[in-house]
């Protein structure tokens, strides 16, 4: 545990302990008199918050703590474990994603009816994609990462097997509204299928696919779409790639004929990926920046006032179909 994560957990529990004195924890404990529910439900990220908006629908009062600081590098702090204290249901992806600021604000919300679900760990082995990279743990552990790639809700079916598991906790919670629950939870199914076909039309004359990803983020993506990824920009997101790195990559792109690199609005592209394609660009073939958005993060735009939650249950499907969209037009 790093030094920070160590203080910022003794905050928590001190001010708890203490009723709470930072500023925010009033709006904290009375959020949910205005966003619905019980069931009231928490989540980590924002995919997650349009998966049980569109299950949930009318029935459920959401908070989303990651919206414009994604999970790599959200900080908690005392209102998320207040919100906890009140809440029905806790959604996190868990595989070591969140994993490090949702465990510690799970215990110090002292919630002993909080259902915490980490719903990538609930996904079979056999729909979980193991990491590819050559990755130094303890390099940097704030990204350390375990055995299995966690961004599942890039995949279509595993983004549907996490719409059923919700359902079937949202229904544990709330048997009351389970005829709803099963209902909207299949319509939203019907959404998702209809995503997937979607990209396969847009892909299905484009014969070269592979890419280069800028993290290792689209496994589950790649897999949905038939899209071969060649290499890894930054093996730790944020941290530049090492000079040997990029040149083992130039020589994949040059063997493999890669033409397009993936981007993330996260990040700025003019570091390791800028001089990654400078290198790679053979004459009269150039290598095309994509951008493919991981959904880690939400535009502050598309959030309600108070940023705790998404304004369109659309938002999942709109993103991904720009994803795909911008794909089909950079691949040669």
């Amino acid at each position: 545990m790093t030094k920070r994560r160590s203080i910022g957990r003794v905050l928590v529990a001190a001010a708890l302990v203490l009723g709470c004195g930072f500023p925010g924890c009033a709006r904290s404990t009375s959020v949910w008199r205005t966003r619905g529910g019980p069931p009231r439900v928490v989540v980590t990220i924002p995919a997650l918050d349009n998966f049980v908006r569109n299950v949930g629908r009318e029935h459920v009062g959401i908070v989303c703590l990651c919206t414009t600081q994604g999970p790599h590098h959200y900080q908690y702090n005392a209102p998320d474990a207040i919100l906890l204290r009140q809440a029905d249901l806790f959604f996190a992806i868990g595989l070591s994603l969140d994993d490090k600021f949702a465990d510690v604000i799970q215990k110090e919300s002292r919630n002993p009816h909080l259902q915490y679900i980490k719903l990538g760990e609930r996904l079979p082995k056999n729909m979980l994609c193991a990491y590819q990279g050559e990755h130094e743990h303890g390099k940097d552990e704030e990204h350390e990462h375990g055995e299995y790639d966690p961004h599942v809700w890039l995949g279509i079916p595993q983004a549907i097997a996490l719409v059923e598991i919700i359902r079937d906790e949202l229904k544990k919670v709330d048997a009351d509204n389970e005829a709803d629950y099963d209902k909207n939870a299949a319509e939203y199914i019907k959404k998702l299928q209809a995503l997937h076909s979607y990209g396969k039309e847009q892909l299905k004359d484009k014969k070269n696919r592979k890419i280069i990803a800028f993290h290792e983020s689209l496994g589950y993506f790649a897999k949905s779409f038939d899209v071969e990824i060649v290499g890894i920009v930054e093996e730790i997101p944020g941290a530049e790639a090492e000079s040997v790195h990029v040149r083992n990559l130039v020589a994949a792109c040059k063997e493999k004929d890669v033409r397009v690199i993936a981007v993330e609005p996260q990040y700025p592209a003019e570091t390791s990926a800028e001089v990654l394609r400078n290198a790679a660009n053979d004459k009269g073939k150039t290598i095309a920046f994509v951008v493919i958005d991981p959904l880690e993060t939400v535009e502050a735009k598309d959030l309600v006032d108070d940023g705790k939650e998404l304004k369109s249950s659309e938002w999942y499907d709109k993103k991904m179909r720009q994803n795909l969209d911008n794909l089909a037009k950079g691949l040669p």
